[in-house]
């Protein structure tokens, strides 16, 4: 409490703070302006700011000896012996804001797995992992879907980059002047424009459009239009400022698995949200910091699980309290044991004991210490009032692996087990993964796991503006949710590419309206409104102010995302990631409807808000959500 006190009025000093060096390709942008939450005082600052508590504190303060490899600069912010050590305040605002700053970039900190000390202080060989997994034929099945494209697929885009290969780009006074002969060409006034949509389903869009003498030019490949949708940002070559185009330049802090995990590290500085009370903690296994920090995270996680599940082992129950009890120092006792001789989470020898040693067979236990189970309520307490995550875990610690660029479900499994995580994320070939915590308290519906599909529209960067449509749709599993088979892909993976898959599956059934769901919702006490839409509005406004100084600011660009949420038991949603360029097929009645009245609406928006230039705050479906005030 005192330290807190010292502390309440502490506002950072980001003058101190020097941004890190971008490589010699990346354009200078226009700064965002971006209003910084510093209010908050900076133990509760720090607290957050470090995306997982003390995990990612250990990391970039570790002591040599423990991980060999850590950031010179974050070292130098704490020298319990240094003569012109700073106060404490000072320490950690410069903490703060480099932690903020290197959630703007895309930067790795690239390491061999081989020769990681934190994963050999936990007694793991990662070459004997890796070659009992490669000589495993039925591990070796989890990567066939990781290339799953048709050899049609294949020569079709071989096709597409070849032609994009060999268009010679025009220069901007070219494009002005092929426009211009085109516009006079088909004797267009100034309200009529050139378009180019890629894609099937946007017959109504078209139709909308045709019917105000706008012009269809059916050329994807094509640099001479006014307007363009399309859903690969490699179509839209280096627009001119007078074109309209459906993608920003640049969103892979928002919509990669591994770019959204590290924008939302700064939610809470720049979106005045704890994303831990939305987004299920990620790691960007091919970053060493974000390796490290997820090696420690699971120790946490596995203690808490254990201690969930019925323990019976005297042994591995006090080392799991201690780990727990080192989760929930205070962050100046955490710095404190950082830069000492003690191990941050727990001794080597201790995590092998609590990994690895077998329980008791017998049912009924005796305990020399007949208090120890009321240590472990009590240790479970007091972690469920300071970490949002707490409900998530239920005993089974069940992560998920996702690779990064792939889409549709490839790729992504599920596991226990820190050895076959390991495996397999770094037994495939090329491939990066991110590690994510799993709900393990989801809400279902008929037994079967479900999450939800959200468009949103940003129109603008600067200043922020965002539109979110008033429907959304539900996606569920065709085979009843089962954590004892984490193989069973029909079981955990929603994503319709996958489940059409399965022959017993009826598509009526993968699907469900919102007006269906909240039905459903109120037979079981929730509110779909306020505990549902509200929570995806706030959580929509934090994710993107967290990652707004990332994407480059262009007047005339609009882009559609989706985003997926699961819903837990007691209704709140989680956002597991955002999708650019969403799937509009009408792949069941459901989607049918709802794409086609989306689409409608969204060129309402385009003629309208784009072009005309109207300030209306809803267009059809989508409406207002966000204006940022400059």
């Amino acid at each position: 409490m005192q330290q807190q006190s010292e502390l309440e009025n502490f506002q950072i000093d980001w003058s101190q703070v020097s941004k890190p060096k971008l490589s010699e390709k990346r354009t200078k942008k226009q700064e965002i302006k971006q209003t910084i939450q510093t209010e908050v005082n900076v133990f509760d600052r720090i607290s957050i700011c470090f995306r997982y508590r003390i995990s990612t504190l250990i990391t970039q303060m570790g002591k040599p000896q423990y991980y060999c490899k850590f950031d010179p600069k974050l070292k130098k912010t704490v020298q319990p012996n240094n003569n012109q050590k700073k106060n404490l305040e000072e320490q950690l605002s410069k903490i703060a804001a480099q932690l903020e700053l290197s959630c703007r970039f895309i930067t790795r900190s690239m390491f061999q797995i081989n020769r990681q000390p934190l994963l050999k202080s936990m007694g793991i060989d990662i070459r004997s992992v890796l070659t009992k997994a490669q000589n495993d034929k039925e591990f070796q099945k989890l990567y066939l879907d990781l290339d799953d494209q048709s050899e049609e697929q294949r020569k079709k885009e071989e096709e597409t980059e070849k032609i994009l290969a060999q268009i010679q780009p025009l220069s901007e006074a070219q494009v002005k002047e092929e426009i211009e002969k085109l516009r006079k060409k088909h004797n267009l006034n100034q309200n009529q424009y050139l378009y180019v949509i890629q894609g099937s389903y946007f017959d109504d869009m078209k139709t909308l459009f045709n019917s105000l003498g706008w012009v269809e030019i059916d050329d994807v490949y094509t640099q001479v239009y006014d307007f363009k949708f399309c859903y690969l940002k490699k179509f839209l070559h280096k627009p001119i400022p007078e074109q309209v185009v459906s993608r920003f330049a640049s969103t892979k802090l928002l919509t990669t698995k591994f770019g959204l995990a590290r924008s939302l590290k700064s939610c809470y500085i720049l979106g005045g949200v704890d994303p831990n009370t939305f987004f299920p903690r990620c790691y960007d296994l091919s970053d060493e910091g974000d390796f490290e920090d997820f090696l420690e995270e699971y120790k946490f996680t596995f203690a808490e699980n254990y201690l969930k599940k019925n323990p019976k082992d005297e042994e591995k129950i006090l080392i799991a309290i201690q780990i727990l009890n080192n989760k929930l120092m205070p962050i100046q006792n955490k710095i404190n044991r950082i830069t000492a001789d003690d191990y941050p989470v727990c001794t080597p020898q201790q995590w092998q004991i609590l990994y690895n040693k077998p329980e008791p067979k017998q049912e009924i236990v005796q305990f020399n210490n007949p208090n120890i189970m009321e240590q472990v309520k009590q240790i479970l307490q007091n972690l469920s009032i300071v970490d949002p995550q707490f409900k998530i875990s239920k005993g089974d610690n069940i992560w998920v692996t996702k690779p990064f660029g792939l889409s549709r479900g490839r790729g992504v499994k599920y596991f226990k087990e820190l050895e076959e995580i390991l495996a397999y994320t770094f037994g495939a070939k090329d491939v990066n993964f991110v590690a994510q915590k799993c709900l393990e308290n989801i809400m279902t519906i008929e037994k079967r796991k479900f999450d939800i599909r959200q468009w949103m529209i940003v129109s603008d960067i600067q200043p922020l503006t965002i539109w979110m449509y008033k429907e959304c749709y539900v996606r569920f599993c065709g085979v009843e949710y089962n954590t004892d088979d984490l193989k069973n892909r029909y079981a955990h993976l929603t994503n319709f590419s996958v489940q059409k898959h399965n022959e017993d599956n009826q598509e009526e059934k993968l699907m469900m309206s919102q007006e269906e769901f909240a039905k459903v919702l109120k037979e079981r006490g929730f509110d779909f409104e306020s505990q549902v839409r509200q929570q995806f509005i706030n959580i929509i406004i934090a994710t993107m102010k967290s990652c707004q100084k990332s994407i480059e600011i262009r007047k005339n660009t609009f882009e559609v995302f989706g985003l997926d949420f699961i819903v837990d038991d007691d209704c709140n949603p989680w956002l597991i990631e955002v999708n650019a360029s969403p799937t509009f097929a009408f792949s069941t009645p459901v989607t049918e409807r709802l794409n086609k009245m989306g689409l409608t609406d969204l060129g309402q928006f385009i003629v309208e808000h784009i072009y005309n230039k109207t300030k209306k705050k809803n267009y059809g479906g989508w409406e207002l959500i966000y204006k940022q005030k400059l």
